[in-house]
């Protein structure tokens, strides 16, 4: 009898969304009732599902095949549960993204795991007012969780409104608030009253399966508090340590450098900043007179990114809304590092990914008249006569694109239930790549191509490596190998997220820098293992350093401290955003002060 609820559990724990109708029915037949199948079968699966995903062995791919599954078994189980009293349901939580963020994905996640923990949750979406928290509050008082997703710089005053009005409440003790996303930490969650911070969704199911096993919020609260201080502190150790160490043995300069100059043979004119460029990419061999300083080339705004992409109206003369040549639809919030696809029923281009010929019959356009490369030819001139590389963009890439045209969950999941499909179409996207590389080379002939493509958050890549080359590392290597053939020298990549564990795909692909890698990625130990043929560009991390109230000599000291960590083989220090820009201005200018500073002292 066991085994039918395991049958139940190995639905969710392997993916098997087909076979779980079939499998909780038998199980209903065999006498379990509605409570037990949830309980002892879907969330049991669930838990598994969460610890790997808590420790990095299972990817948001496979998080989201185990929701879509989990969600299929609880549609024939809802009647049953209704009717029951062993309903299996532990508690309710309400969730959401808070006004002026439009991202969900997190959301989403830690939607799914609540439910994993047999929780009754009220998604009420991204971009949500704190009084829609508040009067869906009022209509379930029972609510045991209200969970608030701060994804964007901006809206940290919308989670801090919605916090207020729901610690006003007469029933506060009641419920616990909840509060997660890239811009929050534990000294903001606690200067708005939260209870319980939480990094990811796994440990938000930690917490919440805490608080419905009798934990008191304050005695959780206290708890989640302590553990996200020594995890700081962990952190802060293990720099402490790895700084204690690094003075042995981390290339505070460059070897040759220090070689030339203990023979006194030190004594040359000052390297362009190509030759710089050139004695980096020959890395621990190579003789470099300085830094290169965040971005040492020009990015063209060429016409075919332009169009393709509509830089204008998110860029030059940015809307808060707008389509791009693909029919994506773009959300630009003020004070945002980006515009964000606008996903809803109506505005996702690709609706089916079986039939995705049928809602993307064009590509778009790669050829212009000459007074469209107007701004293009400027900016190229001017790097000339200042002796800048010039690079050519190329964003979002591949795995983007198809988040963008599909929608995030339906994109992840695409790559489990129809793999044909979705290399036809990273193949059919590539193929525009190198068409917009024919003309965008044609006339510039630069020595540098700059390719965008977040492939993670924070903490984790989104896909893991086997499922990331499978489906990118041919495509890419195409992409970079025509790069090269028409006369290209060196390939940046851009993700400023975590991707330790893709370096190797990267490396494969043909780039040569890797652009944007945020702390957690360890530079130092990526550095030891593949610095000899690949450098890092970034570590400066925007989430930390670019933000209101900023100083010189903050800055100073935070840059200071990276390179220190980082040292001066295959390591570019740059602020992690893809531009040479900031979100807050004179942060970027105050880190490039500052690398110029510490280069003066090192090379000098």
């Amino acid at each position: 009898m066991e085994q039918v609820l395991n049958d139940v559990k190995e639905c969710i724990t392997k993916y098997r969304f087909r076979d779980i109708v079939p499998k909780v029915n038998a199980a209903l037949d065999a006498g379990f009732t509605a409570g037990q199948i949830l309980d002892q079968g879907m969330v049991a699966g669930m838990n598994e599902i969460g610890e790997g995903f808590k420790n990095n062995t299972i990817f948001m791919p496979q998080m989201l095949m185990a929701a879509k599954t989990m969600q299929a078994g609880l549609e024939v189980l809802r009647p049953k549960l209704a009717e029951s009293d062993d309903s299996g349901v532990k508690g309710r939580a309400i969730v959401g993204s808070v006004m002026g963020d439009v991202h969900d994905i997190g959301k989403n996640l830690v939607t799914v795991m609540l439910q994993g923990v047999g929780m009754d949750v009220i998604d009420l979406g991204a971009d949500v007012p704190p009084e829609d928290f508040v009067s869906k509050l009022d209509e379930n008082p029972d609510t045991r969780i209200v969970a608030c997703s701060s994804s964007m710089t901006p809206t940290r005053q919308a989670l801090k409104d919605t916090a207020d009005r729901l610690n006003a409440r007469a029933d506060r003790s009641g419920f616990a608030i909840f509060v997660g996303g890239a811009t929050m930490d534990q000294m903001f969650s606690d200067e708005i009253k939260a209870d319980i911070y939480t990094v990811d969704a796994a440990t938000a199911a930690d917490r919440a399966k805490a608080l419905l096993s009798g934990c008191p919020i304050a005695k959780l609260s206290e708890e989640s508090r302590r553990a996200a201080l020594d995890s700081m502190r962990e952190v802060e150790r293990d720099i402490e340590a790895e700084e204690a160490v690094e003075v042995r043995h981390r290339h505070m300069e460059p070897p040759a450098i220090r070689a030339l100059r203990d023979s006194g043979r030190y004594d040359r004119s000052k390297m362009s900043i190509w030759e710089n460029l050139q004695e980096w990419l020959k890395h621990d061999e190579g003789v470099p007179d300085a830094f290169l300083n965040q971005y040492f080339f020009d990015v063209l705004f060429d016409p075919v990114m332009m169009n393709s992409r509509n830089l204008k109206d998110e860029l030059l003369e940015p809307l808060p809304r707008y389509v791009d040549a693909w029919g994506v639809t773009h959300l630009n919030p003020e004070g945002s590092a980006g515009s964000h696809p606008e996903e809803t029923p109506e505005t996702i281009v690709i609706k089916d990914i079986t039939k995705w010929r049928e809602y993307v019959h064009e590509q778009p356009a790669t050829e212009f008249p000459d007074e469209a490369w107007a701004l293009a030819d400027q900016q190229a001139a001017a790097a000339r006569e200042a002796g800048r590389p010039i690079a050519i963009p190329m964003f979002p890439g591949l795995f983007e694109r198809t988040h963008f045209l599909l929608g995030m969950n339906a994109a992840l999941t695409a790559y489990y239930e129809h793999p044909d499909e979705m290399h036809e179409l990273i193949d059919w996207i590539a193929d525009w790549e190198c068409r917009s590389l024919d003309a965008t080379m044609g006339r510039y002939h630069a020595e540098i191509l700059f390719h965008h493509d977040d492939w993670g958050t924070a903490i984790n890549s989104f896909l893991d490596p086997d499922t990331h080359r499978e489906f990118f590392l041919k495509p890419y290597k195409r992409i970079f190998d025509h790069f090269r053939e028409l006369g290209g020298k060196v390939v940046i990549h851009h993700s400023d997220s975590y991707a330790a564990n893709l370096v190797p795909i990267q490396i494969d692909m043909g780039a040569d820098i890797w652009q944007g890698p945020v702390s957690a990625n360890n530079i130092p130990e990526l550095i030891d293992k593949y610095g000899d043929r690949f450098i890092f560009m970034g570590g400066i991390d925007n989430a930390i350093i670019d933000a209101p109230g900023f100083t010189d000599e903050g800055v100073e000291e935070f840059v200071r401290q990276r390179i220190e960590q980082n040292g001066c083989h295959s390591y570019i220090p740059c602020l992690t955003r893809g531009l040479g820009i900031s979100i807050v201005p004179g942060v970027y200018d105050s880190v490039s002060k500052a690398i110029d500073k510490i280069s003066a002292e090192k090379f000098d």
